[in-house]
C-alpha cells in the first residue's frame, strides 16, 4: 500500500496535481481523469493499466477496500492522499476515493458498415455523454463526434457516460460529410420536420437494414446543411401538439432503441 502523502511539495503529487486540474495538459498527453471507483475499473477491466491512481485516506487508516487492491494492481504508479489533498484536485462536490489519470484509448479508423451514431456539433459534454452511454447500451458499433462536438474525453462526459467510452469506438474530429458518403448502409439524420427535400418519417414504424447510420445534430442550429445530401432520409419522433422538439439525449436514445430490435445486438 503507497504511504499516505501530507504534502502538496511531494513530486508525485506535482504530478498529478498537473494532468488533474489541466485538461489541456490532458489532451496534450493523450491521458483522462478518470473520478470514482467505476470508471477506473472500467479502464483497467476493458483497455488496459492505469497511469497514477491516488486513493483517498488519512493517516493510521489506509487499509485498502478489495476493488481498491483491484485498481492499485493495475496501477503504474499509485499514491494515498490526505482527504484535503485528494478532495482539491477532485471536481466533485462529494469526493469518492479514487482518482485515476489514463492513456486516453487510441481511436479506431471510421467503419464503413455496422450501426453507428453520428454527432453534428453537440455541444454540451452531459449530452455527448448520455448518447455514448445510450449508444453502447443499444448495441451501436461506433460513435462519430464532428469537430464541434464537446470533448469526449473531458471529465464531465466520462462521468456522464459512466464507462461507456470503454464499451464502445468513439472517433472525434471527424468530418461527417465525407464519413457518411463513405458508408455503405443507410443514413438517417433525426430531424424535427422535412428540410432539403428530405421527407422524415416515425422511427417506431419504420424498417431498417443491417448497417446503418443515425445522425444527431445540435438543438440550437439543427441539422448541418452540408450534411443533408448525405443522408438516406430523415426520422421524427411524435410529440404531442405545442411541443416542438426534445432534449437531443432523450430524442436520440428513443430512435437508437427503435431502430436496435432490426439487427442482431453482438454481446461484448
Amino acid at each position: 500500500m503507497p504511504r499516505v502523502i501530507t504534502s502538496r511539495d511531494n513530486a508525485l503529487y506535482k504530478r498529478f496535481a498537473a494532468l488533474s486540474r489541466s485538461a489541456p495538459a490532458r489532451k496534450r498527453g493523450g491521458f483522462c481523469l478518470l473520478e470514482g471507483e467505476h470508471l477506473a475499473e472500467s479502464y483497467a477491466a476493458r483497455v488496459g493499466p492505469l497511469e497514477l491512481l491516488a486513493l483517498r485516506a488519512t493517516p493510521g487508516d489506509v487499509a485498502p477496500t478489495p476493488s481498491q487492491r483491484r485498481l492499485l494492481a493495475q496501477a503504474r504508479e499509485a499514491v494515498c492522499l490526505t482527504p484535503a489533498l485528494f478532495d482539491a484536485l477532485s471536481s466533485l462536490v462529494s469526493p469518492g476515493g479514487v482518482l485515476a489519470i489514463a492513456l486516453t484509448p487510441v481511436a479506431a479508423p471510421a467503419v464503413r458498415r455496422g450501426f453507428v451514431l453520428a454527432l453534428d456539433e453537440v455541444q454540451d459534454p452531459g449530452n455527448v455523454g448520455t448518447l455514448i452511454r445510450t449508444a453502447a447500451a443499444a448495441g451501436v458499433d461506433q460513435v462519430w463526434l464532428s469537430p464541434g462536438c464537446a470533448f469526449a474525453w473531458s471529465v464531465k462526459t466520462l462521468r456522464a457516460a459512466q464507462g461507456a467510452h470503454f464499451h464502445i469506438d468513439v472517433v472525434e474530429g471527424i468530418d461527417l460529410s465525407r464519413a457518411l458518403a463513405q458508408f455503405a448502409g443507410r443514413r438517417y439524420g433525426l430531424l424535427a420536420h422535412d428540410v432539403g427535400g428530405l421527407p422524415s418519417s416515425d422511427p417506431f414504424h419504420a424498417r431498417f437494414e443491417t448497417d446503418v447510420a443515425l445522425v444527431l445534430s445540435n438543438e440550437g442550429h439543427g441539422l448541418s446543411e452540408s450534411l443533408l445530401p448525405c443522408l438516406d432520409g430523415g426520422l421524427h419522433i411524435p410529440m404531442a401538439a405545442g411541443i416542438e422538439s426534445l432534449n437531443v439525449a432523450t430524442a436520440g436514445a428513443l430512435a437508437l432503441y427503435a431502430m436496435r430490435p432490426k439487427r442482431p445486438v453482438v454481446p461484448r
